[in-house]
């Protein structure tokens, strides 16, 4: 499985210069607890991203005004992976980088997407729960072929044992 298959929505985005307010305002409207920020002059061009967490602690925690840029809270030069990267690439350029989010490049270098951990962990968590299903089907065969053989050539001398006693 490879990273861009977890881009499920489409990235919301605002202009670096809007207010933290505005921000704000988009997320909550998306239901998101991230934004991508773009660039004035150039609107498809990502050039940061906010969070829920920036806002608060880089904002409220210092008695800014959430009238001021969006980009004064934002993390500048956002991380970004490859489509094609795998989860276990994913997982650990977050760790590398220490965080929770990663932008999702196009092979053209666009941007196709935001990912975070929480979907990472979860496609993680539907794999090994895939993988114990497969390793329970298995199980079960085997013992079923064990079952029939036992059915076919009668039940074994072994169970016939008993104690004796003085």
């Amino acid at each position: 499985m490879n990273i861009s298959s977890l881009c499920r929505r489409e990235l919301v985005s605002i202009a670096s210069s809007d207010s933290v307010r505005d921000a704000a305002a988009a997320m909550r409207q998306h239901h998101v607890g991230a934004l991508a920020l773009t660039d004035p002059q150039e609107p498809g061009k990502v050039v940061a991203i906010v969070t829920d967490r920036d806002i608060v602690v880089e904002l409220l925690a210092t008695g800014g005004s959430p009238d001021q840029p969006i980009a004064s809270v934002a993390t500048p030069a956002p991380v970004a992976v490859r489509s094609e990267a795998s989860l276990d690439e994913a997982l650990l350029r977050m760790q590398r980088e220490g965080v929770r989010r990663l932008l999702v490049l196009d092979p053209d270098g666009g941007v196709r997407g935001l990912v975070s951990l929480d979907d990472v962990v979860e496609a993680v968590t539907r794999e090994v729960e895939q993988l114990a299903a497969t390793l329970r089907a298995g199980l079960e065969r085997g013992r079923d072929r064990i079952d029939s053989r036992t059915r076919e050539r009668g039940p074994s001398a072994a169970l016939y044992l008993t104690r004796h006693e003085p």
